[in-house]
């Protein structure tokens, strides 16, 4: 499956929890790594919560690592993204009259002051689509983030477009500087 390119691999991952605080780490992944059981390494080292340690070189190690075996690196981009421009998580839901929105590659126009519109590329984390009337928890990477500064967590956005909907912030952590 992944062949000549174990080892290389196993060093990537290495690294990358080598960067894992200890406190975070848990003993398995040694065990893990030890087994050459890369898939699910990849897996623990992008489940990890928090964003105060998680580097964007964390993150570019964890993509290129997904790169190299196959997997999707989609993820690691986004969350590479994330911790350099700050988190905005949402709680969207979608009008009755809405067309079925995709979990990933949407662009979608959002209201965020009640007359400033601006794009942020959305993330839907529990499922692939979200329907008519369906609520999910999301991700929002906005194109600019500055304009976006102003929102605090229990702020009410408003989604445009052929899938309407409305959001609320459930989490905001700012950028690094």
């Amino acid at each position: 499956m992944l062949g000549r390119h174990d080892s290389e691999i196993g060093e990537l991952l290495r690294y990358a929890v080598s960067l894992v605080p200890p406190e975070v780490r848990g003993d398995e992944l040694p065990d893990y790594l030890d087994l050459e059981e890369w898939e699910l390494v990849l897996q623990l080292l992008g489940d990890f919560d928090g964003h105060t340690w998680q580097t964007p070189r964390y993150w570019a190690l964890l993509a290129e690592a997904a790169t190299q075996m196959d997997q999707d690196e989609a993820w690691f981009q986004w969350r590479c993204v994330e911790s350099i421009q700050g988190l905005l998580r949402i709680e969207l839901t979608l009008a009755v009259a809405a067309e079925p929105l995709q979990a990933r590659g949407e662009r979608p126009l959002w209201d965020i002051t009640g007359k400033t519109q601006r794009v942020a590329a959305l993330w839907i984390e529990s499922k692939p689509v979200l329907g008519p009337g369906e609520r999910a928890t999301a991700r929002l990477r906005p194109f600019v983030p500055p304009a976006w500064t102003h929102l605090i967590r229990g702020d009410t956005i408003t989604l445009h477009g052929t899938s309407p909907g409305t959001a609320k912030i459930i989490e905001k952590v700012p950028p690094r500087l």
